[in-house]
C-alpha cells in the first residue's frame, strides 16, 4: 500500500510538470509586436519643382596688371578682401631702382580705381613681373549674378521675371528674380544660361548652386503624408504604407503618390482617408497582418 501511494504521487507530479512544461511552451511560441509610431494623412498641395544648376559669376570685373617689369615689394591685400577706390592694392620697384639698392624710396603704388572685391591675387611680394603681368582681380560687390543652366525644354521654367529659390551648398536658400537669358548657348547640353538676381553676401565665383523652380498646378489639394511612412518595391513603380487596424495588426494598403519634396509625398489615391492611423517607423519590412504595439502617435491635423 504504501508503494502504491508513492507511486501515485509520482505520476501526479510528472503530469504537472508536463503541463507547465506544455504551458511554458505556448508562451514562448507567442510573439510581441513590432514597436511603431503612427501618424496621419493631412490636407495639403506641395508643388512639383524643377532643380537646375546655376553657378556664381561677376559681371563686373577689372584685372589689375603691372604697368612696367618691377619687383613686387609688397602685397597689401588677399582674396576677399573688400577695397575701396583709390586703395593701394601692390606696391612695386623698378628693375633700375631695385639694382641701386634705394629701398621704398622710389616704390611705384598700384592703386584699384572703383570699389570692390578681390577675387584672386597672383602675385607675391618678392616676386618680378614683366609689363602687363596680371597681379590681381577685383569685382564689383554689387555685380554678383547667378548664371542657371537651362535646358531649352524648359524654357518656360526660367523665363524673364519668374522668381526662383537659389540653394546654396550650405543649405541657405535665397530668393531670385531671373533677368534676360545670355546669346549664347551649350553646344553639347543644348542648354541656354540665363541670368538671375539675388540680394546675397559676398560669394565666391564659380560656386556651384542649386535653382529650383515650381510649376504652377492647378490641381485641388489632396492628401500628404510623411515621405518615411510611404515604401515602395525596388523599381519604385508600387508604392504602399501599413495601416493599424483595428485589432492591433498592421493592414498593407497600395497607393499612388504624386509631388514630393525633402521631406512630405502627395497621395493620389482614394486608398487612405485623415481618420487612418498610418505607421510612420518601424513599418519597414512588416508582412501583412503583422501584430504591433504603438509606441507614440502623432496627432491628427
Amino acid at each position: 500500500m504504501k508503494y502504491q501511494i508513492v507511486l501515485l504521487l509520482l505520476i501526479v507530479s510528472f503530469g504537472g510538470c508536463g503541463q507547465r512544461g506544455t504551458s511554458n511552451g505556448n508562451m514562448q511560441e507567442e510573439k510581441p509586436g513590432t514597436a511603431v509610431t503612427l501618424t496621419h494623412t493631412a490636407f495639403g498641395k506641395i508643388e512639383k519643382e524643377i532643380i537646375l544648376s546655376a553657378t556664381t559669376m561677376y559681371q563686373n570685373k577689372s584685372v589689375v596688371s603691372a604697368p612696367i617689369p618691377a619687383f613686387i615689394t609688397e602685397v597689401l591685400v588677399q582674396p576677399g578682401s573688400r577695397v575701396k577706390a583709390g586703395d593701394v592694392l601692390y606696391r612695386i620697384e623698378s628693375k633700375e631702382q631695385h639694382a641701386l639698392g634705394n629701398g621704398n624710396h622710389a616704390v611705384i603704388p598700384i592703386k584699384v580705381e572703383r570699389d570692390g572685391i578681390v577675387l584672386d591675387v597672383q602675385q607675391q611680394a618678392g616676386s618680378y613681373v614683366t609689363e602687363g603681368t596680371v597681379l590681381c582681380s577685383v569685382a564689383e560687390a554689387g555685380s554678383l549674378v547667378f548664371e542657371i543652366n537651362v535646358p531649352y525644354e524648359q524654357q518656360r521654367y526660367a523665363h524673364s521675371g519668374i522668381k526662383c529659390m537659389l540653394e546654396l551648398p550650405d543649405g541657405t536658400r535665397l530668393t531670385a528674380t531671373v533677368h534676360a537669358p545670355l546669346v549664347t548657348m551649350n553646344m553639347v547640353s543644348q542648354s541656354e544660361r540665363v541670368i538671375a538676381r539675388a540680394k546675397a553676401p559676398f560669394l565666391p565665383e564659380g560656386m556651384n548652386v542649386k535653382a529650383v523652380f515650381t510649376e504652377n498646378d492647378s490641381s485641388s489639394k489632396g492628401l500628404i503624408l510623411p515621405k518615411s511612412a510611404v515604401q515602395s518595391d525596388e523599381t519604385l513603380t508600387k508604392h504602399w504604407v501599413m495601416k493599424l487596424a483595428d485589432n492591433g495588426t498592421a493592414v498593407r494598403v497600395p497607393i499612388e503618390v504624386g509631388n514630393s519634396n525633402a521631406s512630405e509625398i502627395e497621395i493620389k489615391s482614394d486608398a487612405l482617408s485623415p481618420q487612418d492611423r498610418i505607421i510612420l517607423t518601424g513599418g519597414y519590412g512588416l508582412e501583412d497582418g503583422a501584430k504591433v504595439v504603438v509606441t507614440k502617435e502623432e496627432a491628427a491635423l
